[in-house]
Order: structure tokens, then sequence, then C-alpha cells
């Protein structure tokens, strides 16, 4: 019994440092949105992640570390949120229907996600060309769909010669510039950008551009 609760609470202990870690990432990617990373404020960080300056700095070294941090978390959750399992569809033009689908779903679901990549933009990628491990992030999602678009090709349904880091971008593009522009299109185009129905419109919009590029 004493053996038992002795392995409980060593394991409590392990589990508790990298919950604290990522409650401090959370309230930093909410601090990182609102402000930007010059206006970001370690006391404010500290105050809603429920923590203090001291335990913040124990886990990083600086605000630009803590930055870095909050900018892999993003991106990691960008590509769970894709699942890349759901790509194993025989029908290749399903598979690619789904990836566009659940790209698109994501920035319309992570308001945070999209504002974090547009500071990095703003910051020139400053701190994404220091994260390498982010970059490997995307590989296995390139050759998923280098096997989607070849079995495709193979079975006479996409187009060949298909650039895979154009045809991400443009997946990418398709909802994040939608989000990312909402407000200001909203004005200009005088409507509701943020309506389910426009947002759904969009959404297969698209899913159909994208699929009438690939198709043969």
């Amino acid at each position: 019994m004493t053996n038992d609760l002795t392995e409980a609470t060593k394991k409590k202990r392990i589990r508790n440092p990298l919950k604290t870690r990522q409650h401090i990432i959370d309230a930093a990617i909410d601090e990182f949105t609102e402000r930007g990373l010059d206006g970001a404020r370690i006391d404010a960080i500290a105050e809603a992640s429920q923590t203090n300056k001291s335990l913040i700095y124990r886990y990083f070294n600086s605000k630009e570390e803590l930055y870095t941090a909050s900018l892999k978390d993003t991106y990691e959750k960008l590509r769970a949120s894709q699942r890349d399992f759901d790509l194993n569809d025989p029908d290749p033009m399903s598979s690619m229907r789904r990836l566009i689908e659940s790209t698109f779903d994501t920035f319309a679901e992570n308001p945070r996600i999209v504002r974090m990549i547009t500071h990095e933009n703003v910051l020139n990628a400053r701190f994404l060309k220091e994260a390498m491990d982010i970059r490997s992030l995307y590989v296995p999602l390139l050759e998923k769909m280098r096997e989607i678009v070849k079995i495709g090709e193979e079975i006479g349904v996409f187009r060949s010669n298909v650039d895979l880091k154009h045809l991400y971008i443009s997946i990418s593009a398709l909802g994040y510039f939608y989000f990312s522009n909402m407000n200001t299109l909203s004005i200009v185009l005088d409507k509701d950008l943020s309506a389910r129905k426009a947002v759904r419109v969009q959404r297969e919009q698209a899913v159909e551009m994208v699929l009438a590029y690939l198709r043969r």
C-alpha cells in the first residue's frame, strides 16, 4: 500500500510541472494575441495563470522564450486538428476534402491560432525561423498529401505535377485569410462574415476551389 502511494505521489510530481507549464503557455497565448510580443506583460501572464513571475522564469528564461513556446503550442494544435489519421480514405477526393475542411474549421474555431500566426508574420517570422522542430510537424502532412495526390493521379481523377507546398498554401490561405480579415472585410463588403451562413458558404467554396484545381 505504501509503495502504491509512493508511486502515485511520484507520478503526481511528474505531472504537475507539465500542467503548470501548459497553464502558463495558455495564459501567455491570450496575452500575446491581445497585446503582441512587445506589449505583453509577464505580470499579466502570471496573474492569468495563477502563478508568479519567479515561477514563470523557472520554466522560461525570458519573455521571448515563452513566446516561442506559445508559438510552438499554436502550431502543434493546428497540426493536431488536421487529423492525418482521417486521411486514409481510398477515395483521394474524399481525403483531400477532409483536409481542406479540417484546416478551415481549425481557423474558424480557434481565433487564437489566427492571431498568433498574424503576430508572428508582423515580426517577419523572427521566432519561427529559430524553431526548427515546428517545421518537422509538417513533414508527415506533406507525405500524406503526396500519397493522396499520387493515388488521385494514378486513378485519373487528379491532375499531374501538383506542387504540394503550394497546394497546402492554398488550403491554408483560404481559411486563414477569411478569419484574419473578417472584421475589416465585413465593413468593406457590408456583410457580416461571422454569421454562420457566411462561414458555411465560404467553407464550401474553399473546398470546391481546391478540388476544382486538383481535378483532371
